[in-house]
């Protein structure tokens, strides 16, 4: 009985789309080891290096995530000197967060191996393939909204 449903996973879109992405997660890291951050942090930068002086609540939003999960990630960068905090101009209550230089330099490293991480995941797709899968993957993001 169980040789028959793990069968029937395997024919399921979902797993494959769960393995895939957490290999690609993992290699993710790998890559990014050598800089000293994580895909986690990179996507909270990324929402900085789009607009700067968000605040944390903003950013957990964006992301979909729980805020405490935010909280640990924005400590580390806030630590390692990519990310400050500072007080809003017009409430003191809130706290918005900007990336400093350094941060942003870590901007052109990230983008470097996500276009290696693009090159693997479609190593021999072509031009047509990677369209056409690229307009699948969206269609199940608004599927899934």
């Amino acid at each position: 009985m169980k040789e028959n449903s793990t069968c029937e996973v395997d024919k399921l879109i979902g797993y494959w789309l769960k393995r895939v992405y957490r290999n690609m997660i993992n290699l993710h890291n790998h890559k990014l080891e050598k800089y000293g951050f994580t895909v986690s942090q990179v996507s909270v930068l990324a929402q900085l290096w789009r607009e700067d002086g968000l605040t944390q609540k903003e950013i957990a939003e964006r992301l979909q995530i729980k805020p405490p999960s935010l909280t640990g990630l924005v400590d580390t960068l806030v630590s390692r000197g990519w990310v400050l905090r500072k007080e809003d101009e017009k409430d003191a209550r809130i706290k918005r967060l900007y990336v400093t230089d350094e941060g942003r330099e870590l901007r052109f490293k990230s983008l470097e191996v996500a276009k290696e991480m693009e090159d693997i995941l479609c190593k021999d797709f072509t031009v047509e393939e990677k369209q056409l899968l690229f307009c699948w993957i969206k269609k199940m993001y608004t599927n899934l909204d």
